[in-house]
């Protein structure tokens, strides 16, 4: 849409975009679970200008989610329902969300994170129906040709039926996968976090590493991030409180030295205490060292409002944080709220009065700033992707 040249106040329509694919994509949402109609708007800049739904976008209710995967200009969306599976990748170009391909998918009964092996490869962890088995697909990112397997994690203990796959990083021929063991809803997963390690490409699991530092599998859904790997191979990993574990459990980053198979023994970064004693959501790893946490504002948790979600900037080296009170409270925890591009970081946030932005946050300050105004007519901002 050629933001970069417009001035603050300037709405751009789809007919500035021409053909080109835009440098950045917006997953927007009209209404609430289950009567929900989603788009996508593009734009070249995060930055300034603004940009609306109003004759704008795709609709990509048909044809996908915003649990879908984002890369090389691309988007790549596993879909495992009964009556919808499919492997598809799609191009979002000229205000079309065009199917480039499509293969069947019926392997795993839901996916839970996935990692980028290298530009071509694509692994997708998930279960079976009954959450027993921990399955893989590796796919082929230019044919979609799918290779599948369970992984031999250990075997589940006397009282837990289920596997729960969380945080998921690859970095050198090693992918790293944290999982929880589950027992009957409501009960929490056992006590303690388990990080498989697993060879690529014979997805073999050649050890697991456990700790009691925290609890749970971390980021368990497709739609916001909960790890990350830094520039040099160290792997990053937040465990919280969820649906799924003890509440009490605490909100800590955990660190894998590069080319490891243990945790750091000397890092241990409680984010939850650093940000006054708060519970996080996800961690999104921004490059030089340093991320964004979302976490539960626990003031505003408590007054009714929906929107309690804050963000702050973390830096994992000194294991500090910043909290970002500029960025307006978010309302929902699983969203894609962060992107990071050549050291530029924006984060979108559905703000309960006045404007929407994306907001641009100096690293470096620790500050924030309104970029690109995101003008109403929908209910949420779903996520922020870079699609070069």
């Amino acid at each position: 849409m050629g933001l970069g040249s417009c001035n603050k106040d300037k709405i751009t329509t789809p007919t500035e975009e021409g053909a080109a694919a835009p440098d950045y994509a917006i997953w927007l949402q009209l209404g609430s679970w289950p009567n929900t109609t989603q788009y996508v708007v593009g734009t070249n800049d995060l930055s300034q200008g603004s940009v609306s739904l109003e004759g704008n976008g795709a609709e990509v209710t048909s044809k996908a989610d915003y649990g879908i995967i984002p890369h090389g200009g691309y988007y790549y969306y596993p879909s495992t329902s009964a009556d919808f599976g499919k492997m598809s990748k799609f191009e979002f170009k000229n205000n079309k969300f065009n199917i480039v391909k499509e293969v069947p998918f019926t392997y795993q009964s839901g996916i839970t994170a996935y990692t980028w092996i290298n530009d071509n490869t694509l692994v997708l962890i998930g279960t079976n129906g009954d959450g027993d088995k921990v399955l893989y697909s590796i796919v082929d990112a230019n044919s979609l040709q799918i290779t599948n397997g369970e992984l031999n994690l250990p075997a589940l203990p006397n009282g837990y039926t289920k596997y729960f796959p969380g945080n998921l990083e690859s970095v050198n021929g090693k992918i790293y996968l944290a999982y929880g063991n589950g027992a009957e809803w409501p009960a929490p997963t056992q006590a303690g976090l388990r990080i498989a390690v697993i060879d690529y490409p014979s997805m073999n699991v050649s050890t697991t590493i456990q700790s009691s530092t925290a609890d749970g599998p971390g980021g368990d859904n497709m739609w916001m991030s909960a790890s990350g790997a830094d520039e040099n191979g160290n792997v990053y990993m937040m465990f919280n409180a969820s649906w799924m574990t003890d509440p009490s459990s605490p909100s800590k980053i955990v660190k894998i030295a590069a080319g490891q198979s243990t945790l750091d023994a000397s890092y241990d970064f409680n984010v939850g205490a650093a940000l006054g004693g708060v519970a996080t959501e996800a961690f999104w790893y921004t490059g030089n060292g340093k991320g964004i946490v979302k976490y539960i504002d626990p003031v505003l948790e408590a007054s009714g409002s929906l929107h309690y979600f804050k963000f702050a900037m973390v830096n994992l080296t000194t294991k500090t944080a910043v909290k970002l009170d500029a960025i307006p409270a978010d309302k929902g925890s699983q969203i894609e709220n962060v992107t990071a591009v050549n050291g530029n970081v924006f984060v979108a946030s559905n703000s309960e009065t006045g404007k929407d932005y994306v907001w641009v946050v100096d690293m470096n300050a620790g500050t924030a700033k309104a970029g690109l105004e995101i003008v109403g007519g929908y209910d949420y901002i779903l996520r922020l992707d870079f699609m070069k």
